[in-house]
């Protein structure tokens, strides 16, 4: 079955379709024809976005989710560089839920941000449960408790044989020390009593999988800010899931499906002043 239709009454032949994607698009007879299906289309609706008479549909897409562009929507460069650095990363909210339907917003955006291959195979776990967030958090405690302690044995065999361990470990290692102590304080110190934990999965036979979830992590946390909502990346929680299966059952998650981001999104109890310093991104200028 072809996707790709045009309606030759509406087609000027601009050719802009068959510049755009001569795998789909060609020119029969002096006529643009099209011939698309899963071999040669990856419904990224390219045609559709380029076609001034709207003279092309597609099968395998929503007709109906093609609103015209609004050029009005621009951002002044530099007013977008300061909201870019106004960001930070929030661990003190308030307590307080974020409505179901600013949620729905959020995660509605998401899929307009760009996949490897035009997979769109980002998927999201919600959590707003304290009970099932806590339960997470322990898991991710008890993984890095364990952890560090038979990293202590390994760290002590080094120093018998003269040598350092290495500093990622060390860092793993005081997790742990870091963690009972919060622990013992009654401490949430993984998702920092956020009232939402959204976790961002993906097969891992993807063309991107990583790639694709962390863009649309970073899409959410930033229109989050436009809602007054802020965020952190919780990276301990994709850190843990590797060595702890019991993360994956109490997530339910598909098989084959690998967490690759993760945040936590509340309403942030501290504010900050002033944009901070960062270092210059090293940068080679290829002649």
């Amino acid at each position: 079955m072809n996707w790709v239709s045009i309606d030759h009454t509406k087609c000027n032949s601009c050719g802009l379709c068959l510049l755009r994607c001569p795998g789909v698009f060609s020119k029969v007879d002096g006529a643009i024809v099209a011939s698309a299906d899963a071999s040669n289309c990856n419904i990224c609706g390219h045609c559709i976005s380029l076609c001034k008479p709207g003279a092309i549909a597609h099968g395998e897409m929503d007709m109906m989710n093609f609103p015209a562009v609004n050029e009005d929507a621009n951002f002044e460069t530099e007013k977008f560089i300061q909201f870019l650095r106004n960001r930070r990363s929030h661990r003190h909210f308030k307590n307080k839920a974020i409505p179901r339907p600013d949620l729905e917003k959020l995660i509605d955006a998401c899929r307009y941000a760009p996949t490897g291959s035009n997979a769109q195979s980002v998927e999201l776990i919600v959590l707003e449960s304290r009970g099932k967030i806590k339960r997470l958090s322990d898991y991710i405690v008890d993984f890095f408790i364990s952890t560090g302690g038979q990293l202590q044995q390994y760290f002590e065999q080094l120093a018998a044989e003269g040598k350092e361990p290495p500093d990622n470990l060390v860092r793993v290692r005081r997790y742990g020390d870091r963690f009972k102590l919060a622990r013992e304080a009654r401490q949430d110190p993984i998702f920092y009593d956020a009232p939402a934990v959204l976790i961002f999965h993906a097969a891992q036979d993807g063309s991107a999988p990583k790639d694709d979830c962390v863009i649309a992590s970073t899409t959410l946390s930033l229109l989050a800010r436009t809602m007054g909502i802020e965020s952190t990346y919780i990276g301990l929680l994709v850190g843990a899931s590797r060595g702890n299966r019991e993360i994956y059952a109490e997530l339910q998650l598909p098989e084959g499906n690998e967490i690759m981001s993760a945040l936590v999104l509340g309403y942030p109890r501290l504010k900050y002043l002033y944009a901070v310093d960062r270092k210059p991104i090293r940068t080679r200028w290829e002649p």
